[in-house]
């Protein structure tokens, strides 16, 4: 694993922070590609993702703390935050960045679910990027076992699953999935309902093969992700028939 990929003099580059950010740029760059379709100025389109990506931090940082580093944040609540070591998980990030994302979008009165299909393209590949960079810091892991492609990771005595190379394709697939989807849509808004529904199913999946201490939801047999993934599906599902109605397509307004 390199955690840290390169030093010069004093400043270390570490792989999770470089990957992290350069799967925001990947995102921005397609969003950018792809608004001036809907009539939006792409310069817009990045205050949006500055803004996102503010939201994204806190709701990450916050998932974190509360779920599985809350007696460490307590003895020292500034060392936490050095984000580009890790500490960030996902599933607060994508709460975080969407609430903060909506506050904008609604200000500009942009509409808000073409937007978010978009965002079903350039969400999904930012985290392609990000579980890159966990693999190389070697955090996320997954249980042992010993099928080919099984790595050992350092301190670990055992090979184990690559779960963020299993999380890395998922990504990927979803955004490749939502690119070609997009002249396929029949209403503003089904890309990014598909993005959770496969998301909380792939992520929820991927669950059950992790090995580095996921906390538990009290009295159940559900991680954390995984009961936020369900979570995720059942508003994605009540979601479809509401939007398919108040937002399909005419020949005239799909593009």
């Amino acid at each position: 694993m390199y955690p840290v990929l390169f030093e010069i003099g004093p400043l270390k580059v570490y792989s999770y922070g470089l990957m992290m950010a350069l799967g925001i740029l990947a995102a921005i760059f397609v969003a950018r590609k792809i608004a001036p379709k809907i009539g939006i100025d792409p310069e817009k389109i990045t205050d949006m993702a500055t803004f996102a990506v503010l939201g994204g931090l806190l709701g990450s940082y916050v998932n974190f703390i509360i779920s599985y580093d809350w007696s460490k944040f307590t003895a020292n609540p500034l060392g936490i935050l050095r984000f580009w070591e890790g500490g960030l998980v996902f599933l607060g990030g994508l709460i975080g960045g969407t609430v903060f994302a909506i506050l904008y979008i609604r200000r500009q009165k942009w509409p808000l679910w073409e937007i978010a299909d978009i965002c079903a393209i350039a969400v999904p590949l930012a985290y392609g990027f990000g579980r890159i960079g966990c693999f190389l810091g070697g955090c996320c892991y997954g249980i042992p076992c010993e099928l080919p492609w099984a790595v050992t990771f350092p301190g670990l005595l055992s090979a184990r699953h690559p779960t963020q190379l299993y999380s890395m394709l998922l990504g990927f697939g979803l955004a490749a999935f939502a690119y070609f989807f997009r002249k396929k849509r029949r209403f503003a808004g089904q890309s990014f309902l598909f993005y959770l529904i496969f998301y909380g199913l792939g992520r929820g999946l991927i669950e059950f093969v992790r090995g580095d201490n996921n906390p538990f939801v009290f009295g159940t047999s559900f991680t954390v992700a995984q009961f936020t993934c369900l979570l995720l599906i059942i508003a994605a599902a009540a979601a479809y028939p509401i939007l398919r109605k108040r937002n399909k397509y005419t020949q005239d307004t799909q593009d």
